[in-house]
């Protein structure tokens, strides 16, 4: 059975974001005969020029539409599922971008998705993590229906750069709705990495204390050039804002080094760094959980230890 994957791009800002090529490994485990990429945009050529250089990719489509200057699902969907015609597997990253999107497009061409695929067994056939990360399942879907998925990128490698596929341009006839539109963006500016593509990450919990007390966390991090996460307890706490949550409801991430302080560690949060390269876990609680997954762990009081590693750096 010929397999033809459409892997749908995320971007921001004219540049393509890592889960795009974490997407590409994902397919090319399909063993597919044809690994494309559609970039939706207002202007794709920037984007799709650095989508053609994935090694594996056969080719772009750059879809301009100035409705998609800004990634709504509602309008993507409906040029995502007209392009997906021919096409065995549509993949997503399994990102805030792609949890959006994947469904609304499962949903037009009439199947169910798959989510969060961490390995494929064969053309239908793939494991997905249930019951927050603690077990793992393998996921049928059927044979003669298209595959919409979400890839879980925290267990794929980007795959490499080097490629040279062609770019098409293609216009898509598809109706999109009025009753959705771009209002703005409300989001924190910071020149740290990016939490989700960042290789080190330093993520503070409840045990920091205050919002203020966070400047700590913020200042290894920096000195760490790495990116800043929290808990789900300290970001209801008010220390921090919602985009900087770590977990099963935040981000799932996997740095090479994750950096856990005053993190007890709830089963949520450790479903979020379980893929981590080296954890090292920094609480005053001998028997926090969060040791019990640590590379290194730390007993004692974060405010002495932090500023002491600090200095040691």
């Amino acid at each position: 059975m010929t397999s033809k994957v459409l892997i749908v791009a995320e971007h921001h800002d004219g540049t393509l974001n890592a889960s795009t090529a974490k997407c590409v490994s994902a397919a090319r485990a399909l063993n597919a005969d044809a690994i494309d990429i559609v970039v939706l945009a207002a202007d794709p050529a920037g984007v799709a020029a650095e989508a053609a250089q994935i090694a594996g990719v056969s080719k772009v489509i750059a879809v301009a539409n100035a409705a998609n200057a800004n990634a709504i699902a509602q309008v993507l969907a409906p040029q995502v599922a007209k392009v997906a015609a021919g096409y065995s597997h549509v993949f997503g990253p399994s990102t805030t971008f792609g949890k959006d999107l994947m469904p609304c497009v499962a949903a037009l061409l009439g199947v169910s998705q798959v989510s969060d695929i961490m390995a494929v067994d064969g053309s239908h056939t793939f494991k997905r993590p249930i019951y927050a990360g603690n077990a793992i399942v393998t996921v049928e879907a059927a044979a003669d229906r298209v595959v919409v998925a979400t890839v879980r990128t925290a267990s794929w490698a980007e795959a490499a750069r080097g490629g040279s596929a062609a770019v098409e341009a293609m216009q898509v006839d598809a109706a999109l709705p009025t009753h959705t539109r771009y209002v703005g963006l409300a989001a924190g500016k910071s020149d740290r990495p990016d939490l989700q593509s960042a290789g080190r990450v330093v993520s503070g919990g409840r045990g920091v204390g205050s919002a203020e007390n966070f400047k700590i966390i913020y200042d290894l991090a920096d000195k760490l050039g790495a990116g800043v996460g929290a808990s789900r307890a300290a970001v209801d706490a008010g220390y921090v804002p919602n985009e900087m949550q770590v977990g099963q409801t935040g981000k799932i991430i996997a740095p090479e080094l994750y950096i856990a302080v005053g993190i007890s560690g709830a089963i949520q949060h450790l479903t979020g760094i379980k893929d981590a390269g080296t954890i090292v876990a920094i609480n005053k609680d001998g028997e926090a959980p969060i040791f019990e997954i640590a590379d290194i762990g730390l007993v004692g009081d974060l405010f002495k230890i932090l500023p002491e590693l600090q200095a040691a750096l």
